[in-house]
């Protein structure tokens, strides 16, 4: 009797994200240029070597910026206006 992986006989997916870069089949599914799948990392690594995708690797996005001055919802205080002399 065979045990791998800590004594399961289940073998680990880990599953990574990743960028396709030219047409092929993964997973069994047709995948086009650009897509970004979600890949057990066996595979990932098959089609890095063939340079058919690359490791995705998620931009941060930028926090939208409120930029209304002075209303009740906004961030930034009100401008404080100069006093007639």
């Amino acid at each position: 009797m065979l045990k791998w992986n800590g004594g399961s006989n289940t073998p680990n997916l880990n599953m990574k994200k990743y960028l396709i870069t030219s047409d092929t089949i993964a997973n069994g599914k047709k995948v086009n240029a650009g897509d970004v799948v979600e890949l057990p990392q066996n595979i990932g690594h098959e089609l890095c070597g063939y340079n058919k995708a690359e490791v995705y690797i998620e931009k941060p996005k930028a926090k939208k910026a409120d930029r209304s001055v002075g209303l009740e919802k906004s961030e930034t205080k009100a401008v404080k206006k100069r006093a007639k002399k």
